[in-house]
C-alpha cells in the first residue's frame, strides 16, 4: 500500500513536471508568439492522435450535412484553438493588464451592472478560451465567483487554482460537495457566479442537445429556481490571434410560480439551446472531445 502511494505521489509530480515545463518555454516565448507556435503544434498533431477519433464522431452526429473535408477543417480547427488556449495559460495573469484587456471585446456588461443588487449565474461552455469568461466580471468590480472542476492531479490543480484566483477571479469554488457552502453564501449574497454547463453530467437530468437526449447539467436551473435568480447566457468568440469576443446576453428570468422540477428542466433545456447555437456558428471553437452523447443517443 504505502509503495502504491509512493508510485501514485511520484505520477502524480512527473505528471505535473510534464505539463508545466511547456508553460515555461511558452512563458519565454511571449503571449503571441506562444499561442501561434502551440497553435500550430497542436493542428499538425492532433487530429492524428487517438482522442480526435470521439471529436469526429461527435461532428458527424451533430452536424450530419457537413462534408468529409469540412468535418477535417473543425478538427484542424479545434486543435489549433486548444494549442492556443494551452499556451495562453502561461500568460493567463497578463489578460488583466490595462495594456492587454482591448484583447477581449465585452458587449452586454450593461446586461451584468444592472443586476448588482441581484447576482445572477453567468453560464458558458468550453469555448474559444473558455478560463477568461469570468474575467470581465471582476474587473467590473462585481463580486462572486467561479465554479471549477477539480483535477485529477493534485499538483496541477493546485497550480491552476491558484493561477485562476489571481489572474482571472480572486474566488474559485469546485464543483461538488466541497464548494457547496460557498457556492449558495455567494448566492445570498447576490454575488456572480460563473460556471460552464456545456459536459456531461450523469447525475444531472435528461435534456436534448443537437437532437439527441444527453445528461445535463442542472445545478443552473436549480439554483435559480430555488433562490430567484437569473441566469445570463455567456459568449466567448476567438476573432483571430489572441484576440477575443465576449457577449453576456439578456438574463433568463425564473418562473417562480412554476413547478421547481418542471422550471429546472425548462431552463436546462433553454441553455442547451443556446450552447448548440453557439456551437453550431462557431463549431471549430467547442471541445469536441468530451463524451458528451452516450453511445446509444
Amino acid at each position: 500500500m504505502d509503495l502504491y502511494v509512493k508510485n501514485k505521489a511520484l505520477r502524480y509530480r512527473l505528471e505535473a513536471a510534464g505539463a508545466l515545463l511547456p508553460l515555461g518555454l511558452f512563458k519565454l516565448l511571449g503571449l503571441e508568439a506562444s499561442s501561434a507556435f502551440s497553435g500550430w503544434l497542436c493542428r499538425t498533431i492532433g487530429p492524428h492522435v487517438g482522442a480526435t477519433r470521439r471529436a469526429r464522431k461527435n461532428i458527424e452526429r451533430a452536424l450530419p450535412d457537413l462534408s468529409a473535408s469540412e468535418v477535417d477543417q473543425i478538427i484542424r480547427d479545434m486543435w489549433d484553438n486548444i494549442g492556443r488556449t494551452i499556451a495562453e495559460y502561461a500568460h493567463l495573469d497578463r489578460f488583466r493588464e490595462p495594456a492587454n484587456r482591448s484583447r477581449v471585446s465585452v458587449r452586454g456588461m450593461d446586461q451584468l451592472l444592472a443586476l448588482k443588487d441581484r447576482g445572477a449565474l453567468l453560464v458558458s461552455g468550453h469555448f474559444a478560451n473558455w478560463e477568461l469568461m469570468p474575467l470581465a466580471v471582476n474587473l467590473n468590480g462585481l463580486e462572486g465567483g467561479e465554479v471549477y472542476r477539480h483535477a485529477n492531479n493534485p499538483a496541477i490543480n493546485n497550480w491552476i487554482t491558484k493561477l485562476r484566483s489571481r489572474a482571472i477571479f480572486p474566488v474559485q469554488i469546485p464543483k461538488g460537495p466541497k464548494g457547496a457552502r460557498t457556492l449558495i453564501r455567494t448566492v445570498r449574497e447576490h454575488g456572480f457566479i460563473c460556471m460552464l454547463v456545456d459536459q456531461k453530467m450523469n447525475d444531472g437530468i435528461e435534456a436534448t442537445l443537437f437532437g439527441r437526449k444527453a445528461m445535463s447539467p442542472a445545478a443552473s436551473g436549480t439554483m435559480a429556481t430555488r433562490y430567484g435568480i437569473p441566469i445570463v447566457p455567456v459568449s466567448m468568440k476567438r476573432t483571430g490571434g489572441v484576440h477575443f469576443e465576449q457577449v453576456f446576453h439578456a438574463p433568463i428570468e425564473v418562473n417562480m410560480d412554476a413547478d421547481p422540477k418542471q422550471e429546472t428542466a425548462r431552463i436546462t433545456q433553454v441553455l442547451n439551446d443556446f450552447l448548440e447555437a453557439e456551437i453550431r456558428a462557431n463549431p471549430a471553437q467547442w471541445l469536441w472531445l468530451h463524451n458528451r452523447w452516450p453511445a446509444d443517443a
